[in-house]
């Protein structure tokens, strides 16, 4: 099927529609299965407030950890998360690789008009990430209001940009990981572990070995999807290249990741075959 000819205004505006309706579709599900939904958002909500039970109980023995305060690390802590949560919220295609892969989908796909890449995205929605997503954000509002941090247009701007590249960080190098499927049979094993990874980020890095942290900031950047956007928040004048390295970094691995995406493609050859 060829796709109609459009200027590229046309088909960004054809794509963002084609990805609404993906989200129609999904908040139907969320309607359609309350149970689910609710279990969902309790489940998010039992798993970052663990964490943040831990944090509590720390630093009742320990008033500062690597130079920052609880506040500062409930704050680094809530943007983690809602990085996380929308990450596997919108963009958990790459979990779904394999099994478009095995089950014909992809076939499906390869004929449609419109990049296999964006259906893999629109199809992704994951149920389990709308309590972390909520409880996130409450935590980092939480700990915001208990900061000395001025509100302003930029600063919230600067959040909304931190999230966005820390689910995109995320998804690129998760993406990375599940090309390889077209080359290997059983990725997974590989998959996860990497995806744990981003856990440490929840924390300062000076608190790690400087060869995880070497890991975490140049082999697997999870650290720019968290700590230094949360760092340059909380304290810009030592943080202040974050303002613009997160955002540019961030291009350039989703534009290497999305070599590397069409690459495999190249590589695919249908179940049928």
């Amino acid at each position: 099927m060829l796709a109609p000819k459009r200027s590229f205004m046309g088909q960004v505006a054809y794509l963002i529609g084609m990805y609404v309706h993906f989200l129609k579709v999904y908040v139907k599900t969320l309607v359609a299965y309350r149970a689910d939904t609710i279990i969902a958002v309790i489940a998010g909500i039992v798993a970052q407030g663990s964490t943040l039970v831990f944090l509590t109980v720390i630093f009742k023995r320990i008033p500062m950890l690597a130079g920052w305060d609880y506040n500062e690390l409930v704050f680094m802590f809530g943007l983690a998360a809602t990085g996380r949560a929308l990450n596997q919220t919108f963009f958990n295609a790459p979990f779904m690789l394999t099994g478009n892969i095995r089950n014909g989908r992809m076939d499906m796909m390869m004929v449609r008009p419109v990049g296999v890449l964006f259906q893999t995205i629109g199809y992704s929605q994951e149920l389990n990430g709308v309590g972390q997503l909520i409880t996130g954000i409450a935590i980092m509002g939480y700990a915001a209001s208990h900061l000395d941090m001025s509100w302003t247009f930029l600063p919230v701007l600067y959040v909304v940009i931190a999230l966005l590249c820390s689910a995109l960080i995320q998804y690129s190098i998760l993406l990375t990981i599940s090309v390889l499927t077209f080359w290997f049979q059983e990725i997974r094993s590989l998959i996860y572990p990497v995806t744990w990874l981003y856990d440490f980020t929840r924390y300062p890095m000076q608190i790690f070995h400087p060869i995880l942290r070497g890991l975490l900031t140049y082999i697997i950047p999870y650290s720019l999807a968290s700590f230094y956007p949360a760092a340059y928040l909380l304290r810009p004048e030592q943080y202040g290249w974050a303002a613009w390295g997160v955002p540019a970094v961030t291009l350039v691995i989703v534009m290497g990741a999305y070599f590397i995406w069409s690459q495999g493609l190249r590589r695919y050859s249908s179940v049928a075959g």
